[in-house]
């Protein structure tokens, strides 16, 4: 199927943004640093199909580099397009290990690049898995150093899923990481998820590489990942992979100021005091909560639970602190309470007892941040 569709021209790339918040003398489109090229397949009968479909094809020995240079061909070419009409975006290309590994990679690059001169290499980076580096590590280094010696940027994409060690980064000439989604998507309800990405986040800075996070679909992922101070950010909560026609006006229409209106930001008033990100979390999770009984949302996962106030993200934050058990019985009461008022619960959502209990949430919980600052801000108590 795949290879007809390469052959009958079929195979059409879609793309994603990637976006950050622009410094605030810029204007809003400038918070929109490139787009990701997607491939897609335009099946006559089962339309438009996915990767998940048809992934395996695409690493296949006869396909593999065919598919390969089409990708580069057409990303590239729409590339100069949009340089030419006064849209300087950054373009990701997906390379399939067995693409980047092959005799004629470098060739195949260079003839792309030769070809689209209205495009700058420094405007292009290759995005490469796991996978490649695993296969044949000296061939991959050495490949993605020539790659950066023509100008071209490297991303290690879907960082975390595989098997790959830390010393990835040190030892491969990448400058941006990208966060795995799935780490992502569960980081509000997860903190052992919150944990990882935190942590790639802040290895990544100190590293001096850029790091984006994928899967961003809500805007407490949004929240979330302002706290942990990681810019760079690409999800369906911006947008889903679009057609190349459809770039233009939605990079005119962006602002990401438009994703947090009729939010409040969460409280970060004990930040000082650590900057584990973890309450941060709690906060966002807890105005989901309140959102969700007005009527708006939906209830974060893993807060209705027996056990799930054990694991949260507030406990696990509570645990870290070097005088935990100096702690006010307050805190723990006022922490149970807070999932006990939404165990109790049995209103429908925008009812006068659901909203009620909107209230009580949120003054619950100012009670239990009034008494942790209190706590952590006593120098006698630390």
């Amino acid at each position: 199927m795949t290879q007809e569709a390469l052959e009958a021209q079929n195979l059409v790339m879609y793309y994603q943004p990637v976006v950050t918040r622009p410094a605030p003398s810029a204007s809003p489109e400038q918070g929109v640093i490139g787009f990701e090229a997607l491939i897609r397949l335009q099946h006559p009968q089962r339309g438009l199909l996915t990767p998940a479909v048809f992934a395996e094809a695409l690493d296949h020995p006869r396909l593999a580099r065919r598919i390969g240079c089409f990708v580069l061909d057409a990303v590239l070419s729409q590339g100069e397009q949009w340089h030419q009409a006064g849209l300087p975006l950054r373009l990701s290309l997906n390379i399939s290990a067995r693409h980047l590994l092959d005799p004629e990679f470098l060739n195949d690059l260079q003839r792309a690049l030769a070809a689209h001169p209205g495009i700058a290499p420094a405007y292009c980076e290759i995005e490469v898995t796991e996978s490649a580096p695993m296969l044949d590590f000296q061939k991959a280094q050495e490949t993605l150093q020539h790659c950066n010696a023509l100008g071209l940027r490297i991303a290690l994409d879907d960082f975390g899923t595989g098997n790959a060690s830390l010393s990835y980064l040190q030892k491969l000439p990448a400058q941006t990481i990208k966060v795995d989604q799935s780490f992502v998507l569960d980081m509000l309800n997860d903190p052992r998820d919150f944990a990882i990405v935190a942590g790639v986040v802040k290895t990544a800075r100190m590293l001096g590489l850029e790091v984006i996070a994928e899967g961003v679909e809500t805007v407490g992922h949004l929240q979330l990942l302002e706290a942990l101070d990681c810019p760079a950010l690409q999800g369906y909560l911006f947008a889903k992979p679009m057609p190349a026609e459809a770039v233009p006006a939605w990079v005119k229409s962006f602002n990401i100021l438009n994703y947090l209106d009729n939010y409040t930001a969460p409280r970060n008033h004990l930040m000082g005091i650590t900057d584990t990100g973890l309450l941060g979390a709690h906060e966002i999770r807890v105005q989901e909560s309140i959102q969700y009984l007005q009527g708006k949302g939906r209830l974060p996962e893993r807060i209705l639970g027996r056990d799930d106030a054990e694991h949260c993200h507030l406990a696990l934050w509570l645990n870290q602190l070097p005088d935990r058990a100096a702690l006010p019985v307050d805190v723990d009461q006022l922490h149970h309470r807070l999932h006990q008022l939404l165990r109790d619960h049995v209103g429908p959502p925008g009812s006068p007892q659901a909203r009620q209990l909107a209230q009580e949430l949120l003054e619950t919980n100012a009670q239990l941040m009034d008494v942790l600052h209190r706590f952590l801000g006593n120098p006698h108590v630390r």
